[in-house]
């Protein structure tokens, strides 16, 4: 080989041998920048709103005194006091099993007589209609005491009950000694319900007015046997957020019992109210900003 050529081989290596360790250097002056530098910082935490003059007011003894002798008026009923709408409700769960009704059949509990009839009513969709025999369960009062109540039922086909009939109905509460009537579906020979839950709660003659403009389908009930709720007082109320209180572990009597004490128009449910066993403050008020608060 010529000593030229050796001389530009040599000074290639070189080259080579110089780039290669002026990576290495690089990588490792980055690996230690990244390893040496400071961590971002947190982010800090969210603001917490400070409540509005306007909730601050709804929250207020005076305000929610002010809103129960409004609503006793407007309804008609003598004024009740804070210390007599904040006394503890009494839930009573009444059936221990499933138990079944053919037409013809009841069963009494402490609360209620339930008693199944087959009759007809009017049924149909699409604007035609036609008469035709209905499964309909009577539910009957035994008390003189307003009660909220819920009475679940099964039938064999569901699927059967879109096209029947409705009754006009309050389906969440029902006065002393008063019947409300239901259809459960279209009647066939051989049919009945499976009672599956019956619940009742005492109210007073004002808590009973509260709980009856809630919306059935917004407090969980079945639409299929709640169909044709009426307020015969008030308007009904606006949306109250079910999904997000099951979310929250609440549940049908959590509700009734926030909101018999409470006016819909101006306090909204938050999650982690739950029913009371002792008498509480009033209006309720949530614990923390992440808990939900007790007006819109």
């Amino acid at each position: 080989m010529a000593p030229r050529d050796e001389e530009k081989e040599s000074y290639t290596g070189l080259l080579i041998a110089l780039g290669a360790v002026g990576a290495i250097l690089v990588v490792g002056l980055v690996a230690l920048k990244l390893h040496t530098s400071t961590p971002p910082a947190a982010r800090p935490p969210e603001p917490v709103r400070p409540p509005t003059i306007t909730e601050t007011l709804r929250t207020s003894a005076n305000f929610y005194k002010a809103n129960l002798d409004e609503a006793a008026r407007r309804f008609g009923l003598p004024p009740v006091g804070v210390d007599e709408i904040g006394q503890p409700l009494h839930d009573f769960v009444e059936l221990d099993a499933p138990r079944t009704l053919a037409p013809g059949q009841s069963f009494e509990t402490a609360h209620l007589t339930l008693r199944a009839e087959a009759v007809p009513e009017w049924s149909g969709s699409g604007g035609r209609g036609f008469r035709s025999e209905h499964l309909v369960l009577a539910i009957t009062n035994r008390t003189e005491r307003p009660l909220a109540y819920r009475v679940d039922t099964a039938v064999d086909d569901p699927q059967a009950c879109r096209n029947k009939g409705v009754i006009a109905q309050n389906a969440i509460a029902i006065g002393p000694r008063e019947e409300v009537r239901r259809t459960e579906c279209v009647y066939r020979r051989g049919g009945h319900l499976t009672l599956t839950h019956v619940e009742a709660i005492e109210l007073l003659p004002l808590e009973y007015r509260y709980v009856s403009r809630l919306v059935p389908d917004q407090v969980g009930l079945d639409p299929r046997t709640s169909a044709g709720h009426t307020v015969d007082k008030g308007k009904p109320c606006q949306f109250i957020p079910w999904r997000e209180i099951q979310a929250g572990g609440a549940g049908w009597a959590d509700v009734i019992d926030f909101y018999a004490r409470h006016d819909c128009d101006e306090y909204t449910f938050f999650r982690s109210y739950r029913f009371r066993s002792e008498p509480g403050p009033l209006p309720a008020v949530a614990a923390s900003p992440v808990d939900g608060g007790a007006t819109d």
